[in-house]
């Protein structure tokens, strides 16, 4: 296999359960990748070991070089990982915490320069929560919380993109946003990785998806070739495909699947 990414029969998990089995798979340079799944079908728990959160058995490569070879400070400048929603409650305002996503350039101690600052500032704006700079990320809303995880990530600038559900708090229209951000990250060259509930969300910006059921790869391929047979056994539901005028398509569970 060749990719950003290449996983060979790696195994990992939480207090010596393995959540991941022998899963194999490959995430492709350079494209959007969903992450789709049951809930406990290990989708997180492959992000973190993407972001090398998670220590693992078997071979898990970026580029050519094992994970576990790699330091932390090589990881901030590649990876950039945004985590399921968690609540943010240090009394930094929201500038601050957007050039956290600088640490891996300027260093813990070091000031700003300008090009740092430019940086937050179009991570802001892309973002949304430019209005936001001066507040106290405490103090913001749940979703406005998950954009300001996300502009730390732009801010970042890195080569990879991992992000654990991040339109889960957000209205349609953010959402649509930051998956247009995404799949505008992906057309220049980055690689995205994305684990996503809301199949009909994410699939649209998508170029690949990596199906996980019960900690092992169900399936894996291009986005536009998922379909209702793939879908169903992996829900346990029968789904129905909507198309609309425009021939964008849309996937809803039948109710007589309980």
């Amino acid at each position: 296999m060749s990719g950003a990414f290449v996983l060979d029969s790696v195994s990992c998990g939480y207090g010596g359960k393995d959540i991941l089995s022998g899963f194999s798979a490959s995430v492709e340079r350079g494209a959007l990748t969903a992450l789709i799944g049951p809930n406990g079908s290990g989708k997180s728990t492959l992000l973190k070991l993407l972001g090398g959160v998670v220590g693992y058995r078997g071979s898990a490569e970026l580029e050519g070089r094992e994970l576990r070879s790699m330091s932390r400070a090589e990881f901030g400048r590649a990876v950039g990982f945004v985590p399921q929603q968690t609540k943010i409650s240090s009394p930094f305002t929201v500038y601050e915490v957007i050039a956290m996503g600088r640490l891996p350039y300027c260093g813990l101690f070091s000031k700003l320069n300008a090009e740092d600052d430019a940086a937050v500032l179009d991570a802001a704006g892309r973002a949304g929560v430019s209005h936001l700079l001066f507040r106290r990320a405490s103090e913001l809303s749940g979703g406005e919380q998950q954009r300001v995880y996300i502009a730390v990530a732009l801010a970042q600038d890195p080569d990879i993109f991992l992000l654990d559900e991040p339109t889960s708090a957000l209205d349609p229209s953010q959402s649509v946003r930051i998956f247009s951000i995404l799949r505008e990250l992906a057309a220049h060259g980055k690689t995205v990785v994305v684990a996503a509930h809301d199949l009909n969300a994410a699939i649209p910006f998508s170029d690949r998806y990596i199906a996980l059921r019960g900690g092992a790869l169900a399936s894996q391929g291009a986005a536009s070739e998922l379909d209702e047979k793939v879908l169903g056994p992996l829900y346990g539901i029968e789904f129905k495909k909507y198309t609309s005028e425009e021939g964008g398509r849309a996937w809803h569970p039948s109710a007589q699947g309980f």
